[in-house]
């Protein structure tokens, strides 16, 4: 039994179950009548009686305790599939696909209405890693979006205007590691439209498209303007890194065109295009740049 298999056969048992259905020659289908020995193949077609749906959907009630005429799809939750299946990975989200990494470099979380303490002399912490679903209320009243898990550690000794030493720093997320991109996006979603919120990426055609496409971002954090220059021709740049992002390159200098974009987040976008090179923010951190709030749209 597979999340595929569940579906065909739920939408078998639901068409016209008191009529014969006939279906074309497929391996999903051979696969249900092989398992569950019902329905007949003829010319080229399974068949399946008003009596084959009814045994096929006794046989799915009895191995999953779920009925597949009234519940279409199996559960979306491994919790949730545990409970009738001893393969929990039937389900449609990973164990993870909910969870996102939350820090904040004043070291309080205020999240549900409590003050979480998370930095310490004891243990230094990258953020706490929670359910997005689970964030009912955020008490900050800014949202930095961060693009590099290795920065959420340190997002507290990192040289930051003041205003947003207090904001919630939450990772956008990956497809590697316990925090995922959807969760973040969710998150944003609920409360995104009464935050501030600002995106802290690279320097990098990559980080720029990123801050575009997050919807509500006003800012963009990175390097004040004085110094971007110097960090793209400084020998910790990297040209093979801007090399990679010619799609983002191209969809910078398309709206960059549009005419919607502030005149500083164009000249980065002008700076990058000339310099052809990259600045990535865990060399932000490693040299101690200061970094600077740039207004994305006009």
């Amino acid at each position: 039994m597979n999340r595929k298999m569940y579906q065909w056969i739920s939408e078998l048992v639901r068409h016209q179950p008191e009529q014969t259905t006939e279906r074309a020659w497929s391996a999903i289908g051979q696969a249900v009548r092989e398992r569950y020995q019902c329905g007949q193949q003829r010319n080229n077609k399974l068949h399946f009686t008003s009596q084959d749906k009814f045994a096929l959907r006794s046989d799915i009630k009895k191995e999953l305790g779920i009925d597949p005429f009234e519940t279409h799809q199996l559960p979306d939750s491994r919790l949730q599939i545990a409970e009738y299946h001893d393969n929990e990975k039937l389900a449609k989200n990973p164990a993870s696909h909910n969870h996102v990494l939350v820090n904040s470099p004043c070291g309080v979380l205020n999240l549900n209405g409590r003050h979480i303490q998370l930095h310490t002399d004891v243990m230094p912490a990258a953020g706490m890693l929670c359910l997005s679903s689970e964030i009912k209320q955020i008490d900050h009243s800014t949202i930095v979006v961060v693009e590099n898990l290795s920065i959420m550690a340190c997002c507290n000794v990192l040289k930051i205007p003041t205003q947003i030493n207090n904001a919630l720093w939450i990772y956008r997320g990956d497809y590697k590691s316990g925090a995922k991109i959807d969760a973040c996006h969710a998150l944003l979603n609920r409360f995104g439209n009464d935050k501030e919120i600002i995106v802290f990426s690279d320097m990098d055609p990559k980080g720029l498209e990123i801050a575009l496409t997050i919807d509500n971002a006003r800012y963009w954090l990175g390097p004040e303007p004085s110094a971007w220059r110097d960090c793209l021709t400084s020998k910790v740049a990297s040209r093979s890194g801007y090399d990679n992002q010619g799609v983002a390159m191209n969809y910078l200098l398309k709206r960059r065109d549009t005419g919607s974009l502030s005149d500083p987040f164009k000249e980065l976008i002008s700076l990058l295009n000339t310099e052809r090179s990259s600045y990535r923010q865990e060399h932000m951190s490693a040299h101690n740049i200061p970094l600077a709030l740039l207004t994305i749209k006009l």
